[in-house]
């Protein structure tokens, strides 16, 4: 009687055996039966396989050639990753809506631009001196553990309360993430009379900027958890950047954000 090894062997043995193996090995080895793709999975995922520069350097390239395949929403982001850290660690989210257009900041009475022509997404035409702007037309983003955000306001000042809690010294940055200042004056029985609001757009990031500092990412467990995506697909507009962010996205993939 043959010996069925996915039985005789446990989950820790089975981990330690494949843990041996190259990601295109353990890819070959996932199409024997539903158990064996379990244990491959969880070898992929686990700190002790991705310690090793050949296995994770494989991962970080598969992780950068499949995901431009399957862009749809829900979308997981990471959002400032460079600038927003705190004990918990890095601060993600998941995008559920998001629809963005183009306006002509030089003349907002002018024709629509047109937002699925992905030479207008060029940097050239959106940075602080070009000719477009991009405004949120609807939104719905969980910034997990800080807030829902439906607005870009909303999402500026999640993004400015959690870099209160930063562990570096990066909390310089909170108000060119969200620089605007609500002022409140009340009567003798302190009840609200009038207030003002102050946006410091000149001191804060432009929409274009806060965008290029949120990436898709994969989970992909490990050491770190995720593994952000890389720009596999270039367009001769100025995207150069080795990882991908929500601007990159517009522009490659017109319709699925605009």
């Amino acid at each position: 009687m043959p010996i069925d090894w996915g039985k005789e062997l446990g989950p820790e043995l089975w981990q330690l055996v494949l843990g041996h193996l190259s990601l295109m090995q353990l890819r070959l080895l996932k199409t024997v039966s539903r158990g064996m793709a379990n244990h491959c999975r969880r070898v992929l995922r686990s700190s002790e396989w991705q310690a090793w520069k050949a296995n994770e350097h494989a991962l970080e390239m598969e992780v950068a050639t499949q995901a431009p395949l399957n862009y749809s929403m829900p979308m997981d982001v990471v959002f400032l990753e460079e600038q927003l850290v705190t004990d918990a660690g890095m601060c993600f989210g998941t995008i559920h809506r998001l629809k963005l257009r183009l306006f002509n900041r030089r003349d907002e009475t002018a024709r629509a631009v047109d937002s699925l022509c992905l030479s207008n997404w060029s940097h050239n035409n959106l940075e602080d001196h070009g000719m477009y702007d991009i405004r949120v037309v609807d939104m719905l983003i969980d910034v997990h553990g800080h807030g829902l955000c439906g607005s870009e306001y909303a999402l500026r000042r999640v993004l400015a309360d959690a870099m209160e809690q930063t562990i570096t010294a990066w909390k310089s940055l909170k108000g060119c993430i969200c620089n605007t200042t609500i002022e409140q004056s009340v009567d003798a029985d302190n009840k609200p009379v009038s207030g003002c609001v102050r946006r410091g757009e000149e001191a804060q990031w432009s929409l274009f900027r806060l965008l290029q500092e949120i990436r898709p990412v994969t989970n992909a467990g490990g050491p770190y958890g995720y593994m952000t995506h890389w720009v596999t697909h270039q367009n001769e507009y100025g995207r150069a950047q080795s990882e991908l962010d929500l601007v990159h996205l517009c522009a490659n993939y017109p319709g699925l954000i605009t």
